[in-house]
C-alpha cells in the first residue's frame, strides 16, 4: 500500500506556502482536486480539520494504532504518533488558537480518556498530555473548543457535557443536557452568551436539542438552559441570541406505512409508531400537515392518501380519516371508524388499500380478517376471513372486482369482493411479510420471511419464477409500479432493491436506512420511490 510522503514546514512557510504569521485565504483543502490520503492500514476511527482549514488529523485504533496529522495542501505527513492498542478514538477537535502563530492544539477522546495535544507543524514535533479527571468517570462521544480556545466541552455517552479548562488541563463542571448519548455539540459562532460564558447546542442522540450555557470561571453553575426537544428537527440557530427557530421536523419515531395519492407525485404520507400521520413534499421534503393521536390509540399502522384526505388504521382498532392542510399545519379529524377491527382476542388494523376507482377501502386486521369499507357511507361492505394469523399486506386488482392477502400464517388468498369468497390459497414455506400485484391483473410477489421473493400467476398454483436470498436478512414490504415493469423490496438488512417483473432480475439497489424498511412505494409517476424504515427515516429515491 502506498503511503504519503513525510514533510515539514519551513520557518518561512505555512501549508500552502503562506508566510509564517500571515493567515492569507487559502483554497479549499482539496481544491486541487480529491486526494487519496493513504497513511492507515486498516481504519480510520476519527478525523477532523484544524480550523484554519491547513492540517487533518486522523487516528486509528485497531492493530494500526497511530494519530496521522496531514497537511491538506500537500497530503504529506506533518506528524505521526502511536496510540495505545484497542482503544478507540472516539471523537476529535481542534482548537481554534494557534500560539504564537505556530503552536496548534486539539483534542481526542478515546473511551474514558481525554487527551490534549500540542503540535508544531515546523518542527513535526507532537506531544500528548491526558486532562486529569479527577471523580468525573464518563465514555466521551463528542468534543468542541469554545472560540478563545480556554473550554473544551465534552459530549458523554451518560448525557451530560464535561467542560475542561484546557490551560489547566482539568475537568471543570458537568451538566447533564439529554437522556443518553450527546451525539454532537456546536457552539455559537458570535462569541461569548450575553453576561459571558459559552453559549452551545447539544444534540442528543434520544431525538432532543438542548441549549446550554457554560458559565464564566467563578460565576454559579446552574442546570443546562433554556431549550429543550424530544422530536427530530431541524432548526436555525439565531447567533446574535441563541434563539432556536425550526426550520423542518420529522417523525421521531420508527415509521409503519407510507402512501402517495393518485396523480400526485409532489406529496407523500407517512404512519409512525408514535401516534401520529404525515403529509411530506417530495420537491422539498418539508411538512405539509401532520395529525397526532393520543397514546391511547397505539400507534398508526398503516395509511392511504387521497387529494383531500390522510386515511390510516391504527393499534386500537380504528379507522381514522384527517383531513390535508398547508404549511405545516394541523390535519384537522374529519371521520373515524370505530373498531374496524377488533375482535374478541386481537385488535388492529395492519394494512390497507384503496380501490383503483376510490369506491371502497380494503383493509386487514390482527385476526386475519378482510374488510372492504364503502367509502360514501363507511359501512362495511364485506366480511372475508380466512387467515389464522396477522394479515401483513392487502392489494386491490386492477379490475376492483378482485383483492389479495398476504398472512403471517405462511399464506395468501386472492378474494371476490362482491361475492366475499376465496378463490384460490397459496402457501409457502414461510411467514409473507408482504405483497403487490401487478397492473396486468394476473401477476402477484410476494416476499417471505426466509429472503425469497416469489412471482405468481393467479391463474396458476404454482410460482412463476423465485428469487433466493433477495437480502442479506429477511424482506419486509414490496410494491409495484405502475406500469407493470418493476417492483421494490425492503429488507431488514436496511437496504431497498428494484426488480425487474418479468424475470426477477435485480435492477438497482441501495442503502440509506439504519433500521429495518418497513414499507416502500412508487410515486404515481413512476419516477420516484420512497421508503420508510424502523429508525424513523425516509428516503426519497430518484429512479431514471
Amino acid at each position: 500500500m502506498r503511503r504519503t510522503d513525510r514533510c515539514r514546514w519551513s520557518n518561512g512557510e505555512a501549508p500552502g506556502g503562506a508566510a509564517r504569521g500571515a493567515t492569507p485565504p487559502l483554497p479549499h483543502p482539496l481544491g486541487l482536486g480529491p486526494r487519496r490520503f493513504q497513511e492507515h492500514d486498516l481504519e480510520v476511527a476519527s478525523l477532523a480539520f484544524s480550523a484554519d482549514d491547513r492540517l487533518i488529523a486522523t487516528a486509528s485504533c485497531l492493530k494500526d494504532a497511530k494519530l496521522v496529522v496531514l497537511d491538506c495542501a500537500t497530503g504529506k505527513v506533518v506528524a505521526r504518533q502511536a496510540l495505545e492498542p484497542g482503544k478507540r478514538i472516539s471523537a476529535c477537535a481542534w482548537s481554534p488558537a494557534v500560539a504564537n502563530g505556530r503552536s496548534y492544539t486539539f483534542a481526542t477522546a478515546a473511551g474514558d480518556d481525554l487527551t490534549l495535544w500540542t503540535l508544531d507543524p515546523f518542527t513535526g514535533q507532537l506531544a500528548g498530555q491526558k486532562v486529569v479527571l479527577g471523580s468525573v468517570r464518563r465514555e466521551y462521544s463528542s468534543l468542541v473548543f469554545s472560540l478563545d480556545g480556554a473550554w473544551m466541552l465534552c459530549g458523554t455517552n451518560s448525557g451530560d457535557v464535561v467542560a475542561v479548562n484546557v490551560q489547566r488541563r482539568a475537568v471543570q463542571t458537568a451538566s447533564p443536557v439529554c437522556n443518553g448519548t450527546v451525539g454532537a455539540l456546536i457552539l455559537s459562532p458570535d462569541g461569548p452568551a450575553p453576561g459571558g460564558g459559552v453559549a452551545a447546542v447539544a444534540g442528543g442522540r434520544d431525538g432532543s436539542l438542548s441549549t446550554f450555557v457554560l458559565p464564566p470561571p467563578g460565576a454559579a453553575v446552574g442546570p443546562p438552559g433554556a431549550s429543550a426537544w424530544r422530536e427530530l428537527r431541524a432548526f436555525a440557530l439565531e447567533r446574535s441570541t441563541n434563539q432556536l427557530s425550526l426550520i423542518s421536523s420529522a417523525q421521531p419515531a420508527a415509521l409503519t406505512g407510507a402512501a402517495f395519492a393518485a396523480g400526485q407525485p409532489e406529496a407523500v404520507a407517512a404512519s409512525g409508531a408514535d401516534g401520529s400521520v404525515a403529509v411530506w413534499s417530495t420537491q422539498d421534503f418539508t411538512l405539509q400537515c401532520r395529525a397526532q393521536e393520543p397514546a391511547q390509540a397505539g400507534g398508526a399502522l398503516c395509511c392511504v392518501l387521497t387529494q383531500n384526505t390522510i386515511i390510516s388504521g391504527w393499534a386500537d382498532g380504528h379507522i381514522r380519516c384527517h383531513g390535508r392542510a398547508a404549511g405545516g399545519g394541523t390535519a384537522p379529524p374529519m371521520w373515524i371508524i370505530p373498531g374496524a377491527h377488533s375482535l374478541a382476542h386481537t385488535i388492529g388494523v395492519t394494512a390497507m388499500r384503496l380501490a383503483n376507482n376510490g369506491s371502497f377501502l380494503l383493509t386487514g386486521g390482527v385476526g386475519g380478517e378482510l374488510r372492504c369499507w364503502d367509502m360514501r357511507s363507511r359501512e362495511m361492505a364485506a366480511h372475508m376471513k380466512l387467515h389464522a394469523d396477522r394479515i401483513t399486506e392487502v392489494a386491490v386488482m386492477a379490475d376492483d372486482k378482485h383483492v389479495a392477502a398476504a398472512s403471517e400464517d405462511r399464506s395468501w388468498s386472492l378474494w371476490d369482493a362482491g361475492s366475499e369468497k376465496v378463490r384460490t390459497t397459496w402457501r409457502t414455506n414461510t411467514s409473507l411479510r408482504g405483497l403487490a400485484a401487478s397492473p396486468d391483473k394476473v401477476s402477484v410477489v410476494t416476499v417471505t420471511t426466509d429472503r425469497k421473493i416469489i412471482c405468481w400467476d393467479v391463474r396458476s398454483p404454482e410460482p412463476r419464477w423465485t428469487k433466493v436470498e433477495s437480502h442479506g436478512t429477511e424482506a419486509g414490504c414490496v410494491a409495484s409500479d405502475n406500469r407493470g415493469g418493476a417492483f421494490a423490496t425492503g429488507g431488514a438488512d436496511c437496504s431497498v432493491k428494484v426488480w425487474d417483473w418479468q424475470h426477477g432480475a435485480e435492477i438497482a439497489a441501495g442503502t440509506v436506512h439504519t433500521g429495518p424498511v418497513t414499507k416502500v412505494v412508487f410515486g404515481p409517476d413512476d419516477r420516484s420511490l420512497v421508503s420508510v424504515a424502523l429508525d424513523g427515516s425516509m428516503a426519497f429515491w430518484q429512479l431514471a
